[in-house]
Order: C-alpha cells, then sequence, then structure tokens
C-alpha cells in the first residue's frame, strides 16, 4: 500500500509562502539578536519582530513598546532573509502615516516578505488616533499599500469605537489583504463574520497546542501567532505544534 504523503501545514498569505501556519507574536522571542536567530533555526513559518518605530523608544506609559529604534534590527532583517530561513516580517509603529511608510519602504528594501503595521498598541492611540475618525485609518492603510513594495498586514486592538462593519469597507478599499487580531469571538470571529470575508486572517492568543492551531484554521485564519506558549517554551514549541498536527491528521 502506498504510504500517504505528509501533510502540509505550510500556509500563503497575500502571496507570501510561509512552511508553517503558526509563528511568534510580536515582542515574543524578537527582541534580541539572539532570540530572533534562534527562531530562524526553528520549525516557525515567520520570524515576526518586535515592534519598531522610526527612532528609539523608552517612555514609563508605553514600555510594551520600548525598542531600540529601527535602525537597530535593519542589518539582522537583511541577515535573515539573506539566509535560509522562513520569511522575516517587521513590525512597525509610527507616529504618523509618514512614519509608518517610511518604515515599512526601509524594511522591505532591507528584504522583509511581509510588513505588520502595529496600530493596536496605545502609544499609537495616543499619538497618530488611527480609531477617532475611519478616515485617518484609511489614509493610512492606503499610504502603506501604495508606497511599500511588499503585503501590509495591519494589526488591530482588541477593542476599539468603530465597528467592524464600518471598518472593513474602509480597510478593503485602502488595498489592505490581511488582518491580525485577537483570537476571540469579539475579535476575530466577528470581524471574519461581519467584514464579508473580505480579508486574511492572521490570529494571536490561546494558541498553546496542534489543536488550538487546527481549530483557528477551521475557524477561517490562514495563520496563527503565538505567545505565551512561546515566551514559557522555546522555540522548540513549532516542532511540537507540528508533530501534534500530523498526529491528529493520521489518527
Amino acid at each position: 500500500m502506498t504510504e500517504r504523503p505528509p501533510p502540509d501545514l505550510g500556509t500563503t498569505i497575500a502571496g507570501v509562502r510561509l512552511p508553517f501556519a503558526a509563528m511568534n507574536a510580536s515582542g515574543v522571542w524578537s527582541a534580541t539578536a539572539a532570540e530572533l536567530r534562534a527562531l530562524a533555526r526553528s520549525e516557525t513559518g515567520a520570524i515576526v519582530l518586535k515592534t519598531a518605530t522610526l527612532h528609539p523608544l523608552v517612555h514609563p506609559q508605553y514600555r510594551s513598546l520600548h525598542n531600540p529604534g529601527a535602525a537597530a534590527y535593519l542589518p539582522l532583517v537583511r541577515e535573515l532573509a539573506d539566509a535560509v530561513t522562513p520569511p522575516v516580517i517587521p513590525s512597525i509603529a509610527g507616529a504618523t502615516a509618514d512614519e509608518y511608510a517610511m518604515l515599512a519602504r526601509t524594511f522591505a528594501d532591507a528584504g522583509a516578505a511581509m510588513i505588520e503595521a502595529n496600530v493596536a498598541d496605545e502609544w499609537v492611540a495616543a499619538t497618530l488616533a488611527p480609531f477617532d475618525d475611519a478616515r485617518v485609518l484609511g489614509a493610512l492603510a492606503a499610504r502603506l499599500v501604495s508606497d511599500c513594495p511588499v503585503p501590509v498586514s495591519l494589526k488591530l486592538p482588541q477593542r476599539f469605537a468603530a465597528s467592524y462593519r464600518k471598518l472593513g469597507p474602509v480597510l478593503a478599499d485602502a488595498g489592505i489583504r490581511v488582518i491580525v487580531i485577537q483570537n476571540d469571538f469579539a475579535g476575530f470571529e466577528k470581524f471574519l463574520l461581519e467584514s464579508g470575508g473580505r480579508f486574511e486572517m492572521i490570529v494571536f492568543g490561546g494558541i498553546r497546542s496542534g489543536y488550538d492551531v487546527r481549530r483557528a484554521l477551521a475557524k477561517g485564519a490562514r495563520a496563527v501567532q503565538v505567545g505565551s506558549a512561546l515566551r514559557a517554551e522555546g522555540p522548540g514549541l513549532f516542532a511540537r505544534l507540528q508533530r501534534e498536527m500530523r498526529a491528529a491528521r493520521s489518527s
């Protein structure tokens, strides 16, 4: 009897091929060169960098966004992109549309396969305020899509005032194809329903096993990001997730 080929656990997002449908969440195993190189040696589907701003940011009110500035990450993006590794996805945040566009172009030129535009951080809400007026978010999204030569994903906050039903057309009209969103009913599932299936979805939160990955994909996600479990277990987590998914499919 002919053996069945192993299942393909990869995925394609906005034309970018990932060898596995799970990756790190920005800020987890992604802040230092050693962590990023460890991810590159693992079975992850992509390497997502810690969110970078144009200039170094250290502020007592916005500790989650502390970073050494984009220039510190550029050599690592070039190194990882030149090596045989999963796609590199820098995460960026800015106080203006100009800053977002400059960061996106700079990282794309360095070899990034995709850009994650983080509009979820509190610092972005306090400076750019993209959810106070849909026109601001739409203009930012359109600027990113027009200026960046690689696909752009938009990371949304867990809660915001604008309704998903109204937000979806704004982002679609701007050319956004990929959304990164919280993996729960009020986030991913509600957005998926109310946006009319316009977007490819990457979800984060609650991913601890191969079963969790399979369940998210079955609901309509293209890929998942892993945070707490990766922080606790290290990059070997991705090999475990793959084993669990293959075991479940063969049983």
